[in-house]
């Protein structure tokens, strides 16, 4: 087999690769003589049918078959030996194949184009590269919002006897010879029609305007009902038959509340629970901070390392890739954040590669541990380590190992912006979080 490259551009090459006889003719005999063990043709005894006849009947098919494995593990093979940086697929180009004679084999030739990036020698990290890692300061005023927020998140649910203006009032809605379960949440609704429920027992029966009801918002509206409607051909009055009614208030912070949102026994006192809240306010701004600051250092990245990349084989390779409409929004609106992010991942393999830096298994299985009792805690699981291995083992095995793959790449990415913030200089830098939002919008 020969194969070689030809550059056509600096970001477009040429793959010809020769075909030998010797390099397919077993595996070919082989699969025939394979076939002939199992073909059962009328006329023939089982494993007694000519090699010849199989050949004619079913030969080229076979040898296409073998002859597509090889090229293509060979080209695969050869772009990775080679370190061409691939964009896609090698896109074939020209070949013979389709003209071969079974009976007359030879050498074939295949012709593949590859769009690839431009070379490139990443410039040196220096101390004298700087950027900021800001620091947001968590006032008393949003701590108070948080626990607000959690307060109404949390809500303890009253049944009542008579409807409030603040019920939710779970009832049974019958118009037009039909009937639904229907929830009327009162203080969303219109207070002028609310009136006629407000006061009303469990087992009354009203007349209401629903659309009224509804402020005439046709989603508000099949909402209630539990199905589309259509506002115009909706009646003026249904009639309701109120089956429960309950009232949701904010949480008291008290003992329950405080295990609800951090674990049974975690927090004990208002100001525990309020420290508690403070520091997750930290962690969550010192995320927000980090993802910010690797933006920065990608995009610094990004810029001083002058890499090409060619526009028309990629947007042709976007095109007979994706439907329609995911093609028209990467191409119009995402095509410069695309070609950026297949840059920043060859400059990531190329800093791997030189540093010889190294993803564990085992720091795989430890990621996808805490991610997963991350979870469990949060939807009020305890105790789950027992169970745990195999939740991790699942979970990685999950669509032929796609999780396994994304926590690889997402621990490959922190290994390497970490190892690049060691060689420059972090500076921490106070800022109000409405002066991070602005920043943060242009990431």
């Amino acid at each position: 087999m020969k194969i070689k490259k030809t550059k056509i551009s600096s970001t477009e090459s040429n793959i010809n690769l020769i075909l030998e006889k010797n390099d397919y003719i077993s595996q070919f005999e082989n699969k025939l003589k394979e076939l002939k063990r199992k073909a059962n043709l009328k006329g023939f005894r089982p494993g007694m049918v000519p090699v010849q006849l199989l050949k004619n009947m079913y030969g080229k098919g076979v040898l296409l078959e073998e002859i597509n494995k090889i090229v293509s593990e060979k080209i695969n093979n050869y772009i990775k030996e080679s370190k061409i940086k691939i964009i896609g697929e090698p896109k074939p180009e020209k070949n013979e194949i389709d003209k071969l004679d079974i009976n007359d084999l030879d050498d074939f030739i295949f012709d593949f184009k590859v769009g690839h990036l431009s070379d490139f020698k990443l410039n040196t990290f220096k101390k004298s590269q700087k950027f900021n890692l800001h620091t947001i300061k968590v006032d008393n005023k949003t701590i108070e919002e948080t626990i607000r927020n959690l307060k109404t998140q949390y809500a303890d649910t009253n049944d009542l006897k008579e409807v409030t203006e603040k019920s939710s009032v779970y009832c049974e809605i019958s118009f037009e010879d039909k009937s639904k379960k229907g929830l009327l949440d009162l203080a969303n609704l219109d207070k002028t029609e609310s009136k006629k429920i407000i006061s009303r027992k469990k087992g009354e029966t009203i007349l209401v305007d629903l659309k009224k009801l509804s402020k005439n918002k046709v989603d508000t509206l099949s909402q209630i009902i539990g199905e589309p409607v259509e506002l115009k051909k909706f009646p003026e009055k249904v009639q309701i038959k109120i089956e429960n009614i309950i009232e949701r208030t904010p949480a008291k912070l008290n003992q329950s509340f405080f295990d609800k949102i951090f674990g049974v026994g975690k927090v004990k006192n208002k100001k525990e629970f309020e420290n508690e809240i403070k520091k997750s306010i930290e962690y969550n701004y010192l995320k927000e901070t980090e993802f910010f600051l690797n933006k920065e250092i990608e995009k610094e990245i990004l810029s001083k390392n002058k890499i090409e990349i060619p526009n028309k084989y990629v947007k042709d390779w976007i095109s007979n890739n994706n439907d329609e409409e995911t093609s028209k929004k990467l191409l119009n609106e995402e095509f410069e954040s695309y070609c950026n992010q297949i840059k920043w991942s060859y400059i990531v393999d190329d800093i791997i590669e030189s540093n010889k830096i190294k993803v564990e298994n085992s720091e795989i299985e430890d990621m996808a541990k805490n991610q997963i009792q991350h979870q469990l805690m949060s939807s009020g699981m305890q105790n789950m380590s027992k169970d745990i291995d195999k939740f991790v083992d699942n979970y990685l095995r999950h669509n032929k190992g796609e999780n396994y793959l994304k926590i690889f790449n997402q621990i490959k990415s922190n290994k390497i912006l970490n190892h690049i913030k060691e060689k420059v200089t972090i500076t921490k830098k106070s800022i109000t979080f409405d002066k991070f939002k602005d920043l943060a919008k242009n990431i």
